[in-house]
Order: structure tokens, then sequence, then C-alpha cells
């Protein structure tokens, strides 16, 4: 081999493993949806921005989705699509606020000229001012990491949740409580969970991954509220 392959060679760093599948349960041993994984190594690379806005959209009076993960230096696009104007405010996460968000915004945007009336909208009977060039979406970068949570000071009720990940390996569960991470690099890692519930860290887990696919359970140390549908 020559030289320069050599060097091209360990300049790539570790090699990629395979994948990693991680089902999160609860205290009861229930399933649980809408949970951040993250997998950290020891030399902890930067993360890689999205090379696209991530949208998150405002739609039936619900963020949507209501947990949005990305690696830090992404940047959110939030878009209205309800036909009345909204807010999006950054807020504490945990159910007791006591965990300030990670980035700080307040944004305003219109009303969608074309949005259908919600189903069970207790808005739909007020009458909307209609601009004639309409702001229905806005950027936020994020680069600090940690939980943001989202809010609409015009509807009280609408909850949503960003989390900026420090590592360029993370993912979020299913309705099954599953989650699936690839192209992991090879050797020790630790695993960590965030849920928008907790009070306190979760525990950590030390995996071995190799070429092969691991499988890994993980548990949360409470049973988390029901959430608004």
């Amino acid at each position: 081999m020559h030289r320069a392959a050599l060097a091209l060679l360990f300049a790539a760093g570790p090699a990629l493993a395979g994948t990693l599948q991680v089902s999160v349960t609860d205290k009861d041993g229930k399933p649980v949806p809408d949970v951040v994984v993250l997998v950290e190594t020891a030399t902890r690379p930067a993360p890689v921005p999205a090379p696209q806005p991530v949208v998150i959209a405002q739609e039936g009076l619900r963020f949507v989705p209501f947990l949005t993960v990305v690696p830090a230096g992404s940047t959110l696009r939030f878009v209205n699509r309800d036909g009345y104007d909204h807010h999006v405010r950054s807020m504490p996460s945990g159910p007791l606020g006591s965990t300030p968000p990670a980035a700080s915004f307040e944004l305003r945007l219109d009303a969608a000229a074309d949005a259908a009336p919600a189903p069970a909208d207790e808005y739909q009977s007020r009458t909307v001012r209609r601009k004639a060039n309409p702001v229905t979406q806005q950027d936020v970068t994020v680069s600090q990491p940690g939980p943001i949570g989202l809010g609409c000071h015009i509807h009280g009720s609408m909850r949503g949740q960003v989390y900026v990940a420090p590592t360029p390996w993370f993912a979020k569960t299913d309705a099954s409580g599953q989650a699936r991470l690839e192209q992991l690099p090879e050797g020790a890692v630790e695993l960590a969970l965030w849920h928008p519930d907790q009070l306190q860290e979760q525990a950590t887990q030390r995996l071995q991954l190799g070429a092969a696919p691991l499988q890994a359970s993980a548990q949360l140390n409470f049973v988390p509220r029901p959430r608004r549908r």
C-alpha cells in the first residue's frame, strides 16, 4: 500500500460499526416514545449541522413533530400552517420548568392564507385579518447543546420540544419505544437518554460496539405524563 493511501486510512479516524437498536421503557416497563437517545465516544467529535433547515410546523394547534432532535449548529425553520396567527417562544424544559432553554428566541408568524379549519378548533369562529404579504415562516440557528421548550403566547395549550445534540450520533424513540442509530464508531461508547418530563438525569450505559449490530435496552427512572394528542 502506498504511503499516501496509508495516511488517508489513519486520517479517517475510527472504523464505523454497524447499528445500535435501543429499546426504552418507563419505570413500569412500558415503551416510551419521544426519548432522546445519544451516543458519545471518548474523543467527542463535534456534530455536523443538518444540511438543510429542519422544519417544525404549527398545525392544528400543535407543534409537529412534538419533539425535534438536531445536531448543534443546525437551523430550525418554524412554519405556521394554521389559519390564524401564531407565536413561537423558547421556554424552560421539565415538568417544573427547571431547565433553562439552550437558546432564547421569540417569533411571530402570520396566518397561512390557504389553511383549512382544524377539527374541534375553538378559534375557527374568530375573524382573522389576512395580511397582504404574510410572514408564515422564520429560521433560528441553534448552536448550544441542550433542550429548548417551545410554546405559543397566543395559544397557551401549544407545547413542543427541541433537543440540540452535542454528538453526531443521536435518535429519538418511536411509538413503540424503539430507536435505531447507524454508522456508529467501533469501540467503547456511552449511551445516554433524555426525556422532556424528567426531573433528574437518567443513568448512562457503557457499551462496546463492533461490526455486528447490537441491541440494548434502557429504562427511565419515572413514568412520563400522558401527552395531549
